[in-house]
């Protein structure tokens, strides 16, 4: 037993085995502009040890061991990546790019080697370099960069809302693991419950020297006992299982969880105090909206900056016309500048101008349409939450009937005017009774966890404010 431990724990250590879980270098949010990490102190506390078989990781440390390495924030943190290195190519099209073209020549006949005015170096391989520099269009350079740090900005933010809705998943799973430790915890109370009642039958039927149907109906319910409290722990490794897949870590590896501070998340929400007209420019979603509309901007002035001509410049030993070089002499070297002017293109630019104004017309109004959305969604989310707190109310008066009851066959049974049978019928309610007020409670939370979410808030507490745009 002892190796079996000793095994157990040494799988569960990242310094013990190969199958443990490794670390990225660093975390995606560490040098990212404008995604903030509030306590971020408590992050690096947390880091150096995160995989002691030992540690018992709380609600708050999950939430950083997620942000640490969750494979769910993979894409849009190398997204984020991309984006930043986008903005710094664009931001050098500033410059010209030198180049220079090599060009070996020989001739393949030489049908006027004998001629009188042959140069010298006639039917001799001639190397010629050339120098050109082709300037960008400064107005698209221009454009073309805001909307590369318009980029960044939609990238930081999608990716601050993949980690808010990861923190999301996370609580919903917390939330049910405490809900299901509870559940199982009630169930087990119950077994003691059948195994007296089988025994009091068992005697009863040997007392009265007959056999009836009561002992095998104790049977019955005390198999269903065991099979619901046989259920309920392989619904609690599922949900734990939940948990490790959404932190990123190793199913076979060992994660303790302490789900007794699950209230803590919900702990000073208060969803009728605020208004989603005040939450909505909070939200992620309306600074996507907005940079959307802004990138919009910038892609029509990018489509009326392909009518700029482009600008060229060559260095090489091309005379124009008038300075045309002597056969016997030394080759000059020209500079020449060149202008490219579009004259007709058939309505290309037209149209890649008017189809930047239709998508304008498209992001303007998709952000009346999400607000709408986000109205709705937050509207639905206060009345569920009304609902499962109305149900609560009623699994409370369910509750304490039971409990009374309950208590009442206690006394009658203490003074022995009641039978066992009624007794564990009564106390099983009650237990029940506590099973639905903790499912119907869970469903309270989980209603009162999605209004937080909508509200920006659940976010908020680990992230800090939303990310500012960067100009």
């Amino acid at each position: 037993m002892a190796l079996l431990l000793l095994l157990v724990a040494a799988c569960s250590s990242n310094k013990a085995g190969m199958k443990s879980p490794e670390l990225p270098r660093r975390h995606w949010l560490e040098d990212a502009p404008g995604v903030p990490v509030e306590n971020k102190e408590k992050l690096e506390a947390v880091v150096p040890n995160l995989y002691d078989p030992d540690k018992q990781f709380s609600f708050e440390e999950l939430v950083f061991l997620t942000i640490q390495q969750s494979p769910l924030l993979v894409n849009s943190a190398v997204d984020l990546e991309i984006n930043r290195l986008a903005r710094t190519n664009a931001g050098w099209k500033y410059l010209p790019e030198p180049r220079m073209t090599l060009t070996v020549s020989n001739n393949i006949t030489r049908y006027n080697m004998d001629m009188k005015n042959t140069p010298a170096d006639y039917g001799r391989t001639r190397m010629r370099a050339t120098f050109y520099a082709p300037f960008p269009n400064p107005v698209a350079t221009y454009y073309e960069n805001k909307v590369q740090q318009g980029l960044v900005n939609v990238a930081i933010s999608t990716h601050r809302k993949a980690v808010g809705d990861v923190i999301y998943e996370m609580a919903q799973s917390y939330l049910k693991l405490e809900a299901r430790r509870r559940i199982l915890a009630a169930q087990k109370e119950l077994l003691p419950l059948g195994t007296s009642l089988v025994q009091y039958w068992q005697q009863v039927e040997a007392v009265d020297g007959r056999q009836g149907t009561s002992l095998d109906v104790a049977r019955q319910s005390q198999r269903e006992r065991e099979l619901n409290v046989e259920k309920s722990t392989q619904e609690e490794t599922i949900e734990r299982t939940r948990i490790k897949l959404i932190a990123g870590v190793e199913p076979q590896q060992r994660l303790r969880v302490d789900p007794k501070g699950a209230d803590d998340i919900l702990e000073g929400f208060d969803g009728h105090a605020l208004k989603w007209e005040d939450r909505w420019p909070t939200t992620e979603d309306e600074l996507l909206l907005r940079a959307q509309l802004r990138l919009s901007d910038y892609n029509i002035m990018l489509a009326w900056a392909q009518y700029v001509p482009d600008i060229n410049l060559y260095l090489n030993d091309s005379p124009p016309a008038g300075q045309y070089q002597p056969p016997g002499g030394q080759d000059d070297y020209f500079l020449h500048v060149t202008f490219t002017f579009p004259l007709i293109d058939w309505g290309r630019r037209y149209r890649d101008v008017q189809t930047a104004r239709m998508k304008k017309a498209q992001a303007f109004h998709d952000i009346a349409r999400r607000r709408t959305e986000y109205s709705y969604n937050w509207l639905q989310a206060e009345q569920r939450a009304s609902l499962a707190e109305t149900d609560l109310k009623v699994q409370q008066i369910r509750l304490e009937t039971a409990d009374m009851k309950y208590k009442e066959a206690r006394i009658a049974f203490d003074e022995g005017t009641a039978e066992l049978p009624l007794l564990v019928e009564r106390e099983e309610a009650a237990v029940n009774a506590r099973i639905n007020y903790i499912k119907s409670e869970l469903e309270y939370n989980l209603a009162r966890l999605e209004w937080m979410y909508r509200a920006n808030l659940l976010q908020e507490h680990y992230l800090g404010p939303p990310a500012k745009e960067i100009i």
